[in-house]
């Protein structure tokens, strides 16, 4: 119920302007993850390696889109598609996505060390999630310079009871929940994340992932934190809520923390 994959190809970077390198990692039991790196045109070392954590639809040839914007700022992009999506073999399942992320990190940390640069991961909904509770437990994580979490919550049967008692009402949302558990959740692992800085994106108007579950993050992070909140925001989509302006907000924040 957490994942909804697809097979389908949307776009590749090569049709975008963008150069990039398709790559494959094997993971501890034998499955194979596709990788794509996207490669800054404007200098040789780039101002950060972004590594993104995608939501829980489609495949990475579909988000890849919200970020590789910021390849055209000196940024370089890996995205990655778990287990069971795009060209990633397997069936998508909790914890082998946990294994499986701290693999791509190991992956981006090297690729970073490569470039003489920093890392920065960014996780937006279920990727989020994900993120959080990867990072946190990832023996490297003081490497990350930055963690932005976009549109996502601390609970998997905390967002399911709000889902459900959104589209039914609210006693059957209360029973859904508990077809769904917490051992992967990020909830307990989101203060360990400190000290690395966490940025918190939110839009008021989510309605796939509430408001709620982003200052819940929020409250339980320890410093350094900052909270974005999205007036009038729906899930994930503040790049397209005035995108000059939070683009130039988001650029001078990556900038703060890499100088």
């Amino acid at each position: 119920m957490y994942y909804h994959p697809t097979k389908e190809t949307y776009f590749t970077p090569k049709q975008m302007g963008f150069s990039y390198t398709p790559t494959f990692l094997t993971t501890k039991d034998g499955v194979k993850l596709n990788v794509w790196r996207i490669y800054s045109k404007q200098q040789e070392t780039p101002k950060a390696v972004i590594l993104q954590f995608h939501g829980n639809g489609q495949n990475m040839s579909a988000h890849f889109l919200s970020l590789v914007w910021l390849v055209n700022h000196g940024y370089e992009l890996i995205v990655f598609d778990y287990r069971g999506y795009g060209e990633s073999e397997g069936d998508p399942d909790p914890e082998d996505i946990l294994d499986d992320s701290k693999l791509v990190l190991d992956y981006a940390l090297q690729a970073t060390r490569e470039r003489g640069s920093k890392l920065i991961v960014y996780g937006q909904s279920l990727g989020g999630a994900i993120a959080m509770r990867s990072v946190a437990d990832w023996k490297d994580k003081n490497e990350v310079v930055l963690l932005c979490i976009d549109g996502s919550f601390p609970s998997y049967r905390e967002v399911a009871k709000q889902t459900m008692n959104h589209v039914i009402f609210p006693p059957m949302g209360n029973l859904f929940s508990w077809v769904f558990h917490d051992y992967t959740s990020p909830r307990d692992s989101i203060a360990n994340l400190s000290p690395i800085p966490l940025l918190i994106i939110h839009g008021t108007e989510d309605t796939v992932i509430f408001f709620e579950n982003g200052k819940q993050i929020f409250g339980l992070a320890k410093e350094p934190k900052v909270f974005w909140e999205i007036r009038g925001g729906g899930h994930v989509d503040w790049m397209n809520l005035g995108r000059s302006k939070f683009a130039k907000d988001f650029l001078v924040l990556l900038n703060r923390h890499l100088y």
